[in-house]
């Protein structure tokens, strides 16, 4: 059986899969989906099942870097016979589940290094949101942003501190490694093997 790897992805995440994939830490080919398409999960969906249909026959395994950014995610994983990260988010993947809860136990808006510098668009075009309204919601439900610092690029300072003035929520960095990342990868890895053996 090929051992090929084909990653389906979230943008939100292409620095950090192509540093892993740089480093030779994980293999195979990368496709990046638009991560603005988290805004609409049924287009989401309808694009990941159209990626899915171009790929199913070819040889190799297919794992998708997505957590549950649609309704029907699981379905897809069953009806094509591939792998997925378990977990629920992208924040999730690079923080570890512990971690991960701790931050949410902080009610913390956890800001990822490719959405920092698209935040004005995505609360004002995206989500609609007035300065006035954005701060009634997040005052509500959450306590500060922390920015998830790869590494891999400059800390956007002044795009956070004008996404902190917009939300009236204060932020601070917080570093991040990409090992729970990876752990996470080749165990969907061999869940997507798992699966192509099992369809064939």
């Amino acid at each position: 059986m090929n051992s090929r790897t084909v990653w389906l992805c979230c943008g939100v995440v292409r620095a950090e899969m192509e540093e892993l994939l740089r480093r030779g830490l994980i293999d195979g080919e990368l496709i990046f989906l638009d991560s603005m398409l988290h805004m609409d999960p049924p287009q989401l969906e309808a694009k990941l099942t159209e990626t899915l249909k171009q790929n199913r026959a070819q040889p190799g395994f297919l794992v998708l870097v997505y957590g549950d950014c649609s309704a029907h995610m699981l379905d897809l994983v069953r009806s094509f016979h591939v792998g997925r990260v378990a977990v629920i988010n992208c924040a999730q993947l690079l923080l570890g589940r512990d971690r991960y809860r701790r931050l949410m136990h902080e009610e913390a808006f956890l800001v990822l290094p490719e959405w920092a510098r698209r935040w004005e668009h995505i609360m004002k075009s995206e989500l609609g949101l007035t300065k006035e309204v954005a701060q009634g919601l997040m005052g509500e439900n959450r306590g500060v942003l922390v920015y998830l610092d790869t590494g891999l690029s400059p800390v956007p300072e002044l795009h956070l501190a004008a996404f902190s003035a917009y939300t009236g929520l204060p932020w601070r960095i917080e570093m991040v490694t990409l090992d729970c990342m990876l752990a996470a990868l080749l165990e969907a890895q061999t869940g997507a093997k798992k699966c192509a053996e099992n369809k064939d």
